[in-house]
């Protein structure tokens, strides 16, 4: 009876998560490299491989559809040893979290099989089998810090043009953020625009095997942007961007509330398209495929996450100060998005839709000021944050100090060169 409880438990251990995240791969040219090792205390060093001259090392993949206790058995464990070290972990790790295509690696001496998997970016466990009881250690990997320089022109689409210069998609994503409280990015880009961005990059230094399904740390440090011949240069400085006389960039609401669309009706009078009467058209659309993420133009409060007929799905949002954005025609929500729930600026809150009464796939987005409707393209919300004193002397500093860590490595990606 015994027995059939454990072979039961033991088949019923979660397999794989089919999500698994993207390792965003950084290549080596134009890179600087900072170690930043991680202090791991005496108890926690490694100590999966004993002195003994008999000892194997074979790494195992939990594949899409498997059970860990399926993989666990080929590697050579019994039922009892995968049932035993199921109850163990628990107060360390919940195996229901485990991911596909995560690997393990498994340690074997004539006296002890050790297990070692990674539960997050630079987090390993290992799980070490010495006559029938399980050790358990959480054990940190050291990491070094590649900094990194791109600089291209934008002649399309700024994704685009930083994707072939080989920009990580997160790196990419917080540039448009950062940018998007001034820049129009479907009115204002102009073929030859020029950007330069500055980002570090975390790598683990060994076993980078373990931590295929974990993205490596990135941050966007600076970002220097010629558009229409006006230059603008900002950097990240505790959570967010300054410009480099020390105002903040930031502004209330963002001008445009997602990415890599085409503006596709203005504001102001037009024939409805389909209700077929000329009316007044309260808000912008925007264009762009199926799925494309919708962000939040800004902090505040949902007030709607519903169906209607006529906006479909919409998200209505209070910011605040008497202002009100409007989301609509969207093929779905965010997780988490309804009524009450609080967003942060630039979150994802839907996906553009064709839903209501819409003849084509595109996002509608009104913004409304103490009831009334404005022109999303034509609000003024200059920043009135500066940091003066002490803060803006420190500010200088920080600036100082990333201008010689990436003053060598500029990357042209029209010829392929570092440039002097």
């Amino acid at each position: 009876m015994h027995f059939s409880r454990i072979i039961l438990v033991a088949l019923l251990l979660v397999g794989c998560d089919e999500q698994s995240q993207c390792n965003d791969e950084t290549q080596n040219k134009n890179t600087d490299i900072e170690d930043t090792r991680r202090q791991v205390s005496s108890q926690e060093k490694d100590n999966t491989a004993p002195h003994n001259t008999e000892i194997t090392r074979q790494t195992y993949t939990l594949n899409k559809g498997d059970t860990l206790t399926h993989l666990l058995r080929s590697a050579g464990f019994s039922f009892s040893e995968v049932y035993a070290l199921a109850d163990t972990i628990k107060p360390l790790y919940d195996f229901k979290k485990i991911q596909s295509h995560t690997q393990f690696d498994v340690i074997k001496t004539p006296n002890s099989k050790t297990l070692c998997f990674a539960t997050s970016f630079a987090q390993v466990i290992n799980a070490k089998l010495v006559e029938e009881s399980w050790e358990i250690t959480q054990n940190a990997i050291t990491t070094q810090t590649e900094k990194i320089s791109r600089s291209f022109a934008i002649n399309h689409s700024l994704y685009q043009a930083a994707s072939d210069a080989e920009v990580p998609n997160n790196v990419i994503n917080s540039a448009i953020l950062a940018m998007s409280h001034f820049v129009d990015f479907q009115r204002e880009i102009r073929q030859g625009d020029q950007i330069t961005l500055n980002f570090n990059s975390e790598t683990v230094t060994q076993d980078a095997h373990l931590f295929s399904t974990f993205s490596n740390p990135q941050q966007l440090v600076a970002i220097s942007f010629i558009n229409q011949g006006k230059h603008y240069e900002l950097y990240h400085y505790q959570d967010t961007f300054y410009f480099k006389d020390g105002k903040l960039a930031q502004n209330f609401l963002m001008k445009t509330p997602l990415n890599g669309a085409r503006l596709s009706s203005y504001f102001g009078k037009r024939k409805h398209p389909v209700l077929g009467y000329t009316r007044q058209h309260k808000g912008i659309d925007f264009s762009a495929p199926i799925g494309t993420p919708i962000m939040a133009a800004g902090k505040g409060k949902v007030l709607k996450a519903s169906y209607s007929r006529s906006f479909g799905n919409r998200v209505l949002i209070d910011h605040g100060n008497g202002y009100h954005t409007l989301y609509a025609h969207l093929k779905g929500f965010a997780k988490g998005i309804k009524h009450g729930a609080h967003v942060s600026q630039g979150q994802t809150i839907g996906f553009l839709g064709n839903t209501g009464l819409s003849s084509a796939r595109h996002l509608h987005y009104e913004v409304h000021k103490n009831g009334k409707v404005i022109n999303p393209l034509k609000m003024k919300q200059p920043s009135n944050i500066q940091l003066t004193g002490d803060e803006l002397h420190a500010f200088k500093v920080h600036i100082n100090d990333i201008e010689k860590r990436y003053a060598a490595l500029v990357y042209d990606s029209n010829n392929k060169s570092a440039l002097d």
